[in-house]
């Protein structure tokens, strides 16, 4: 007979949630546990076949969640194959109006086919795949999960999602090109813009960024970038609202621009030699400019910004006025894995913490090793510990996606080809 361990384990599932007061510029110490996870407010369990993939790319609006999937199909009795152009929307409300969007081709797609799907606020969803050659496709879908239009685009091309709902096509990319052009399409699939541009805008790095501006990348014979521009919009290319030029001491330079709400902007400069935060105000004025570290680690969640330094974290306005500090963890341990949620929220998670063993061992009662996981919540205002879950799991169980939506609405499923997913709201 086999011991314990090794027969089908039923995690024992704790979570606690703690609270915290944080004051700027100064961390916080680990929050007290007040409260037990409720139970689920609702569970939902895919098709046969297809498995939740992840929680980097999950996405929502209003009402519904967008989380990646990946599809398996049995090819012969000893082959299978599987796909990840496919997503799962989920009714936020009570995981009832659920649907998938597939759009794979299993019997023609390469495994290394560019796609993806972006949602917008307003409940519309897109999905692209290139094809390895034209044409290529682009399809809206309704928040009901119905396949409004697709537009057909025979040049290379990629699609920029705007925060206005719209999604723009920028096509004409391939180095022998001599024109790049873009066309903006509103939900319904109107036209709503278009613009062909030449010259020097067809050198260098040009890109839209999702709030409407342009940054434009120049780049010298040797293909060192030497300045960077924003402007406006596609429709205000005459004067830049900000010019950066690279000093001729720093080489091997490249550039990030980060949009904060109300039309602010960061400039991020990385190189060998030095790395820069330069700060401009929605008229393009400079209004300071910060050194980073190497190890510094920069994102952005409303009007402020957020430096990461190893699990160390720092939050600045747009004034770059500290805003509060955090530290997770113990110093120095760089096993924490933070994002920015599509909520605006920070959290910050640490998984497979295997605790000891006991001294002595009895293999009829010994039910396996533990693991513990930590996730934070933390607040895009000031760095205060919103929720702390601490769970302890056995090591067949270990292991989890932890999906925040904001304001104490959590999912999770199981990282291994999970095909339940849990809404929890935490209080």
């Amino acid at each position: 007979m086999l011991p314990k361990r090794f027969k089908f384990l039923t995690t024992a599932f704790a979570l606690a949630l703690a609270a915290q007061v944080l004051l700027p510029g100064r961390t916080s110490a680990a929050g007290k546990v007040i409260e037990q996870l409720p139970a689920p407010e609702w569970s939902y369990t895919l098709p046969d076949g297809l498995s939740f993939w992840g929680t980097i790319d999950t996405q929502q609006s209003m009402k519904r969640m967008f989380i990646p999937l990946v599809k398996t199909v049995t090819v012969s009795p000893s082959k299978k194959k599987s796909s990840g152009m496919l997503y799962a929307s989920v009714d936020r409300i009570n995981g009832s109006a659920n649907w998938v969007s597939d759009y794979s081709d299993m019997a023609n797609d390469q495994p290394f086919t560019a796609h993806g799907f972006h949602s917008a606020s307003n409940g519309y969803s897109y999905f692209y795949k290139m094809k390895g050659g034209i044409p290529y496709d682009l399809t809206a879908v309704d928040p009901n999960g119905k396949r409004k239009w697709t537009k057909t685009i025979t040049d290379s091309y990629t699609p920029v999602f705007l925060d206005n709902g719209n999604v723009s096509i920028r096509s004409g990319l391939s180095a022998n090109r001599k024109t790049i052009a873009f066309t903006e399409y509103n939900q319904e699939g109107k036209q709503v813009s278009g613009l062909k541009l030449t010259g020097k805008w067809t050198t260098g790095i040009l890109e839209l960024l999702p709030n409407g501006y342009v940054m434009h990348q120049l780049i010298d014979k040797q293909d060192h970038i030497y300045s960077i521009s924003v402007y406006r919009s596609l429709t205000a290319l005459t004067t830049p609202l900000a010019t950066y030029t690279v000093p001729k001491t720093v080489k091997d330079s490249y550039f990030q621009v980060h949009p904060l709400r109300g039309g602010s902007f960061l400039i991020q400069m990385s190189s060998k030699d030095a790395r820069l935060l330069l700060g401009y105000d929605a008229s393009g004025a400079k209004k300071w400019v910060r050194p980073l570290n190497k190890a510094d680690r920069i994102d952005t969640t409303g009007n402020n910004y957020l430096i990461k330094s190893d699990n160390i974290y720092k939050l600045y306005s747009k004034d770059n006025q500290l805003l509060g500090k955090q530290q997770i963890g113990e110093a120095g341990d760089r096993e924490w894995y933070s994002r920015i949620t599509p909520s605006g929220e920070i959290t910050v998670e640490k998984q497979y913490q295997w605790q000891e063993r006991p001294a002595v061992i009895d293999p009829e009662t010994f039910e396996g090793d533990i693991a513990k996981e930590d996730f934070y919540v933390l607040d895009p205002a000031n760095l205060q510990i919103k929720y702390h879950l601490s769970t302890s799991w056995h090591d067949y169980e270990t292991g989890h996606n932890y999906i925040y939506a904001g304001g104490g609405e959590l999912y999770i499923t199981k990282s291994y080809a999970p095909k339940t997913i849990s809404k929890y709201m935490l209080k």
